[in-house]
């Protein structure tokens, strides 16, 4: 049986198993394990409406996951390589197990000599989440190429596929049950009466995207969203688990994942005469009756460029930004530039119905970026982007 969709009994129920001890559990949730339940409620669409418990990983500086966003993202940027790490801690406000994603990325393109104007960008990811004190565990590791088609001076359509696999877990003496409560609290003597058939399994899964970009400015001063009176566009749309992996721990193929459409923007307009820059930003993905929006921006300020007669001196930027996930967090951001170097912080301040129980206190997320050459200095890109 799905769980129930109040809300109230949701909030409840967190209260119940944060705050105190757990007394009974509400019978429309059937059967269903406390900790998984849990997991579910607190998961990044659980408490959006979503009746499933296969759900996705996310992050809050979501353009700093460009291939987990959009397999067509892979080599478009202002560089020929770039790496990626990301780290998430989220709910650790309420429980003692918060749940945790670690991410890493490498991308680039395949246009060493500069001749072509069209070229392939390639990639690698891999993602991990544990999640709650049943440790729900998913790793996620894909394979992307992507192609991008020159339209002319200022343009480009990309198209990309990614391909790899999803390997998910639980500790089932870590979940308790209603058939484990004896009047007064839960009792591992108890028997759960449940029968896992799966603790562990390993799926393929798939995902493809399209993306456009648009750039006015062909200086690396725009690659790097620094506007000086350019701008730039970038929109897109990816499919993911096109191939609707199974995740369910019970039955072979009871529970599956569902599409995850994504529509996806990052912008760049530079404020003339300054060295100042707005960047809107957003994203919307569906997932069966789960929706999660975010939108916001960022406003960035170009604090040097890289020096043409000293290596010591390789430019720096500095970006605040403020973004808003619809019902559920405010998320303020900073991003700091430093020559090939980029580190973002953010937190998610809870404004869902879980705040009464969080305190407000939803998660902090760290990303680390580089990009070589030195997306400050004068040498462009082979990759000729923008």
């Amino acid at each position: 049986m799905k769980p129930t969709k109040n809300n109230k009994t949701k909030q409840n129920l967190i209260n119940q198993l944060y705050f105190g001890t757990v007394r009974k559990l509400l019978p429309p949730f059937g059967r269903v394990g406390v900790g998984f339940l849990v997991c579910w409620l607190l998961s990044p669409f659980g408490g959006a409406g979503g009746g499933l418990f296969a759900q996705d990983m996310h992050f809050s500086q979501f353009t700093m996951v460009p291939l987990q966003l959009d397999p067509s993202q892979a080599g478009k940027f202002g560089g020929d390589n770039r790496a990626i790490i990301n780290y998430r801690d989220q709910w650790s406000s309420v429980t003692s197990s918060p749940f945790r994603t670690f991410g890493a990325s490498y991308d680039m393109h395949f246009n060493k000599n500069g001749r072509k104007d069209n070229f392939f960008g390639g990639g690698i990811t891999a993602y991990s989440d544990k999640a709650g004190q049943a440790s729900l565990g998913i790793t996620v590791v894909n394979l992307t190429i992507a192609y991008h088609i020159k339209l002319d001076n200022a343009s480009y359509l990309s198209a990309g596929v990614q391909a790899g696999f999803l390997q998910s877990s639980l500790s089932e003496n870590k979940l308790r049950f209603d058939s484990q409560f004896d009047g007064t609290g839960h009792n591992d003597n108890f028997a759960s009466g449940e029968n896992f058939n799966n603790t562990s399994f390993f799926e393929p899964d798939f995902a493809v995207g399209v993306s456009y970009t648009y750039g006015d400015n062909t200086t690396n001063q725009v690659i790097n969203n620094g506007g000086f009176g350019g701008k730039k566009v970038n929109v897109g749309a990816a499919i993911h688990h096109v191939a609707s992996p199974n995740f369910s721990f019970l039955d072979e193929n009871t529970d599956n994942l569902n599409f995850r459409y994504v529509l996806h923007t990052n912008t760049s307009f530079g404020v003339g005469g300054t060295n100042m820059a707005v960047q809107p930003s957003g994203f919307i993905a569906y997932q069966q009756k789960a929706i999660d929006v975010v939108l916001g921006s960022y406003f960035r300020y170009n604090l040097k460029e890289k020096s043409k007669y000293s290596q010591f001196s390789n430019g720096a930027a500095l970006s605040l930004g403020v973004h808003y996930r619809f019902g559920d967090a405010f998320i303020p951001s900073i991003l700091v530039e430093m020559g090939s170097f980029a580190v973002g912080i953010s937190y998610d301040f809870n404004l869902s119905g879980l705040s009464t129980a969080s305190n407000g206190q939803g998660g902090y997320e760290l990303s680390i970026r580089y990009v070589s050459p030195n997306p400050f200095g004068t040498r462009k890109s082979s990759a000729r982007f923008f």
